[in-house]
């Protein structure tokens, strides 16, 4: 018998396919993605990132299982670190001052977006980790992809720390076990909600598409 995750990634696999072809992702692989787009995309990733936090903290204090409790935990934990002593600096190295991340707002998609996964995750611990996993997967599914693509190409770009941050090691280790907690706990759950937790993975992934898509129009 199959495990959820595998149908989750054949559903996902045709869309992260076409992601990890997206002008954008590609651009960032050639070195000629221009940096005004590279800007917006890190402005609105910090905001999506405290989102993310966000929704994976309330999680935590909804999980009534250990493993998943400490799990939840540590991923909010690893991510507001990522946030603060790599994100963060990245955005000052670009130029992107206090001022400017005040006063901007989020993109109409991304909001949609994160609205949809925390409207998941308050309908269902398990709807939320679905919905959450997809975002971390499609990341190291397209970073590993691209790279493998482009080759030693890659160590040229000046974006070429954005691929190696999701091939690493420790990111590919943090998302199957990611994985490994969702198969651990739909073991017992019938094939209509096994179906809903793929529709969920499957609509995160077409609003991941929207997600990088917001940055092709900006213009330098």
């Amino acid at each position: 018998m199959s495990k959820l995750s595998e149908k989750l990634y054949e559903r996902a696999k045709p869309l992260w396919d076409k992601e990890s072809e997206n002008e954008f992702v590609a651009a960032m692989a050639e070195g000629t993605l221009e940096e005004e787009k590279y800007r917006a995309y890190m402005l609105q990733d910090y905001f999506y990132l405290i989102d993310y936090i966000d929704i994976l903290e309330w999680m935590h204090g909804q999980a009534e299982d250990n493993e998943v409790a400490e799990f939840l935990k540590n991923a909010a934990d690893s991510t507001r670190y990522e946030k603060d002593t790599v994100h963060i600096p990245n955005m000052k190295k670009l130029g992107i001052s206090d001022e400017e991340i005040s006063v901007a707002k989020k993109a109409p998609d991304s909001e949609e977006y994160l609205n949809y996964m925390m409207g998941k995750a308050r309908e269902s611990l398990v709807y939320g980790i679905t919905a959450l996993l997809q975002c971390s997967w499609s990341y190291a599914y397209i970073a590993k992809k691209v790279s493998d693509r482009y080759g030693d190409k890659l160590k040229s770009s000046p974006y070429s720390e954005w691929f190696s941050a999701y091939t690493s090691d420790e990111y590919q280790e943090a998302n199957q076990r990611w994985i490994d907690i969702l198969d651990r706990v739909v073991q017992d759950i019938s094939s209509a909600e096994e179906e809903k937790l793929c529709m969920i993975f499957e609509k995160c992934a077409h609003y991941e598409t929207r997600f990088w898509n917001i940055f092709i129009s900006v213009k330098p």
